[in-house]
């Protein structure tokens, strides 16, 4: 091939709408494909004669398909069913991680405030005590 003709390719598979109608024609084609063979399988009139390997070419196939990415619309749903269900999972155990994280902040934030409540009142009350005292040595002074 020619080498210009393989960068034209190439620039033109890069192109992201170009690609996902290349990806989807291709994907739909082999599906087409698997099916039509299937029909045509178990229509033929011998097929146990003629087409005797006919489930060993399928599971052959789906290996091959397999290898490059492809995989069956059911695993395909399956795999979306379950990616929907992480999802949610994952929604609630968020929620829940932050509900945490608020009851902690709040009891941490309500230790804090009755350690600094304490602290106050305990300053207070040596306020208090060096007053008095403060008080009574001017007392006895002027006696």
């Amino acid at each position: 091939m020619n080498e210009i003709f393989l960068k034209d390719l190439a620039a033109l598979y890069s192109n992201p709408l170009v690609k996902d109608m290349f990806t989807d024609y291709f994907t739909r084609m082999q599906q087409e494909g698997a099916q039509a063979a299937a029909k045509f399988f178990n229509m033929a009139p011998a097929k146990k004669d003629v087409f005797g390997v006919g489930p060993d070419v399928f599971e052959k196939m789906a290996e091959f398909y397999s290898g490059f990415g492809f995989v069956s619309q059911k695993k395909h749903q399956e795999v979306l069913e379950e990616n929907e269900s992480l999802k949610k999972e994952n929604a609630f155990l968020k929620e829940v991680v932050q509900k945490m994280n608020l009851k902690m902040f709040e009891e941490g934030s309500r230790g804090i405030q009755d350690a600094w409540q304490e602290g106050l009142a305990k300053q207070l009350e040596m306020s208090k005590e060096m007053a008095k005292t403060f008080f009574e040595l001017f007392k006895d002074i002027k006696k």
